[in-house]
């Protein structure tokens, strides 16, 4: 099953989606988002696993909508349309919950790599809308690991390391 979730068909985010497609994509950035923010919320970050969810869900949702809409189109109504406006709203708008999350103190800046998380949760949820698994999958990876891997991706000196946000 997992090689047929990452193969990737480039016709397929113009087409119409089946329920079972629409339920495995928003369930699949669920589940993404979900261990994302669980990793934030043991980080005792103030997101947690139900916010990630619903970010990378609501991305996922939101661009399914757009295929959907895109598909309807391609049946010969009279509409056009530009389903790629919709993945550009959803980075926009997450941007503003990504702002929510960084703070500026005389101590120094926080919540940046919650702000990234959030960021990237949204791009893994657009890309299981899109059906883009591949992607997904890998986005999903390089998230998890500079999350969970506390070395990876960090220059900081060690009295920095303890300051991690």
């Amino acid at each position: 099953m997992l090689h047929t979730l990452l193969q990737i068909d480039p016709d397929s985010a113009v087409e119409a989606v089946t329920s079972l497609d629409v339920v495995l994509r928003i369930g699949l950035a669920a589940v993404f988002g979900m261990v994302v923010g669980y990793e934030r919320k043991l980080s005792e970050k103030p997101v947690d696993g139900r916010t990630m969810a619903l970010i990378a869900a609501g991305a996922a949702g939101f661009t399914l909508m757009g295929v959907e809409i895109a598909s309807q189109a391609s049946l010969g109504h009279n509409v056009q349309v530009d389903p790629t406006r919709v993945l550009a709203y959803i980075i926009s708008g997450i941007g503003f919950l990504g702002a929510g999350a960084i703070l500026h103190s005389k101590r120094g800046i926080t919540g940046l790599t919650t702000a990234s998380s959030i960021w990237t949760s949204a791009g893994v949820g657009a890309a299981c809308g899109l059906g883009l698994f591949l992607i997904a999958f890998t986005l999903f990876g390089v998230v998890f690991a500079m999350l969970w891997i506390p070395w990876l991706g960090s220059f900081k000196s060690d009295a920095d390391a303890l300051e991690d946000d």
